[in-house]
């Protein structure tokens, strides 16, 4: 089975626009509501709980017609070749994303709201819950619904677009005054720089007995700006995931080079799926953690090897928001055959118990931290190998993940099937060190980083044994 590219066939663009207007003059019609129905504005507070509302239907840009991500690739052929390529574009066929919304108590709309953002994604809206339950979700068809713009994820419009309360009218949000653009352009940097915070930074609360994800990245960041040169001090999101570079950010006559941001979102480095690999060091990726690797020191019955871990250019703890990723550094003793002989590891990440969630224990590493970790081992091997892996998904998550039914096809088309066979799919971990010593000789060897890509590709296929994350 190939990775999928596209979804059901799209409404016409005048069409799309006709419904979209129906739906501006209140014609769509309203399915009576239940008792006790309590609107989304009454249950969660739009200015601090952002993720629990969709944006808005949007009308068609003028000048661009229309808000999907290839009307604006149009123009802005590199911004899109490079969101083509990230996590963004993927956000709605992830593998995992679906296996967790058929939990019977995922509050599957809520999840949605940040991997299809925008109204024009969604098939229904969700205006209340019955009672303010969350699992009990009031939604009303849309008719301005884009199954197109639905298979985007996280597309342009969900941080480049806006609509204008008064008119109704669409706008691009800009980080620069132009005249050169054929739509409309409204400047807000600050807005376009904390856009992130909305899906990556969501503070909440217990709605259910088990979603876990509420995240406080920024709150890292900000604790962590204290150990960074004052020329990061003012570092956000954007500084280090969106880097800036020099360039004309469309394709018109006259245009000039102007400082433009990467588009790739390349993150802690594990794709959604295994062709991306292909391309991650091209995208920007370079691994958080430094590893240094001291001389091991041999005793009567055992070696010792000291390695210090440090975070050093993640802004925020190391890994940080989804609370079931970890770093795993592993040192395994070989003799001269190559045969295992041992191996020691330390995990660097959340650990929490379920049913309901709590959070015991937290060592994950913080900006700017080091931490000597000394791994023992048995005397008498002849070759010592040391990894670091970030892992997203460990060995038993991904047996339960494998098990999920139900997944909804019209989100993902052939969801079902990738989801069962997720080990040809799916990376679950990326290789971001590896350093194989002679213990005899004393003879060390670090792989590149291209030699880092091809061993996490290599994992493609391999049973849940065989990876033991």
């Amino acid at each position: 089975m190939s990775r999928p590219i596209g979804h059901t066939p799209a409404l016409p663009q005048g069409l799309y626009t006709l419904l979209w207007l129906l739906v501006l003059a209140g014609c769509a019609s309203e399915p009576a509501l239940p008792p006790e129905a309590v609107p989304l504005s009454e249950r969660f507070d739009a200015a601090t709980q952002p993720y629990a509302f969709s944006l808005p239907v949007l009308a068609p840009v003028a000048g661009v017609g229309g808000v999907r991500a290839e009307d604006c690739g149009r123009c802005h052929a590199a911004h899109y070749a490079e969101w083509k390529g990230s996590t963004h574009a993927a956000a709605l066929h992830d593998i995992q994303f679906q296996a967790e919304i058929t939990k019977p108590d995922a509050p599957k709309w809520l999840c949605l709201n940040c991997h299809i953002p925008v109204a024009n994604q969604r098939a229904t809206l969700v205006t209340h819950l019955e009672a303010g339950d969350v699992l009990r979700p009031v939604a009303r068809p849309n008719p301005a619904f884009d199954a197109q713009m639905q298979a985007e994820g996280v597309t342009c419009a969900a941080c480049h677009v806006r609509r204008d309360e008064a008119t109704g009218e669409s706008y691009v949000v800009g980080p620069f005054e132009t005249t050169q653009a054929p739509h409309p352009v409204r400047v807000d940097a600050a807005s376009l720089r904390a856009v992130c915070l909305r899906c990556h930074n969501p503070q909440g609360e217990g709605l259910t007995r088990n979603l876990v994800c509420w995240f406080e990245t920024e709150q890292e960041l900000a604790a962590g700006r204290v150990a960074l040169p004052d020329t990061l001090r003012q570092a956000d999101c954007v500084t280090c995931h969106m880097p800036a570079v020099r360039r004309r950010v469309a394709a018109a006559p006259g245009l000039s080079e102007r400082t433009s941001h990467r588009h790739w979102w390349t993150g802690g480095g594990v794709p959604k799926w295994y062709d991306a690999y292909d391309s991650l060091l091209a995208r920007g990726f370079a691994p958080a953690l430094e590893v240094a690797i001291g001389a091991p020191r041999h005793d009567a019955d055992a070696v010792r090897v000291p390695i210090d871990l440090t975070n050093r250019s993640a802004g925020h703890a190391l890994p940080t928001a989804d609370p079931e990723r970890y770093i795993l550094v592993r040192a395994t003793l070989f003799d001269a055959a190559g045969d295992t002989l041992a191996r020691d590891s330390l995990r660097l990440g959340q650990t929490w118990a379920w049913d309901p969630a709590r959070k015991i224990d937290d060592n994950r590493l913080a900006q700017g931290e080091t931490r000597r970790w000394t791994a023992s081992l048995p005397a008498g091997g002849a070759r010592l190998e040391v990894t670091a892996l970030h892992v997203r998904l460990n060995t038993d998550n991904a047996r339960y993940l494998m098990q999920a039914t139900g997944v909804d096809e019209r989100l993902f088309p052939g969801g079902a099937a990738y989801v069962a066979h997720a080990v040809d799919h799916y990376p679950f971990a990326t290789f971001i060190y590896k350093m194989e010593m002679d213990l005899r000789t004393g003879a060390r060897r670090v792989c590149t980083l291209p030699e880092l890509m091809a061993l996490s590709k290599a994992e493609q296929g391999k049973s849940l044994p065989e990876r033991d994350y």
